[in-house]
């Protein structure tokens, strides 16, 4: 059944367990809001990129951070592609902001997308205000891996 932990859209829920429960972070039952939350209120997204290991090439470097809503045909994804289209990036960002960046405290970034389970589970925890400082001049749903990953000051490994 490896290729469920491959699969985006069925290892979600697995890895968002996981995350929280490393962390101490708890499922969040407010609908509109981030995935986890902590005792004291503050919301934390889960978002997934490919292994860098699993997956070194520049190709997959680039990948979604905004809220699913702002891509492709969903709810607010159409709005988004105008903007950008229009030369607007800070609409974009404003709707991008609206859709989710501004019901989030902290992202954490894992490395499950497309998850090889030949690799180790990796996270790394980041404020808003940096994800935002981080993200993609051309595109404000986008941040790169690699930016992220150059964040990290302290590797944790669990036995």
């Amino acid at each position: 059944m490896t290729f469920i932990l491959e699969n985006g859209r069925a290892n979600y829920i697995l890895f968002e367990n996981l995350t929280g429960m490393l962390t101490g972070l708890s499922q969040n039952s407010q609908g509109g809001k981030a995935d986890l939350k902590d005792a004291s209120g503050l919301q934390y997204e889960v978002k997934s990129y490919p292994d860098l290991e699993a997956y070194p090439g520049d190709r997959f470097d680039l990948f979604h951070t905004a809220a699913s809503s702002t891509f492709g045909p969903n709810n607010k994804g159409p709005v988004v592609k105008r903007l950008l289209a229009e030369g607007d990036y800070k609409g974009a960002l404003a709707v991008c902001k609206e859709a989710g960046y501004d019901h989030t405290d902290y992202f954490i970034y894992t490395n499950t997308a497309k998850f090889q389970p030949s690799s180790p589970f990796r996270f790394v925890i980041i404020s808003k205000a940096d994800v935002l400082g981080m993200l993609e001049g051309h595109d404000p749903r986008l941040i790169s891996r690699r930016r992220i990953l150059v964040q990290c000051s302290e590797v944790v490994k669990l036995c």
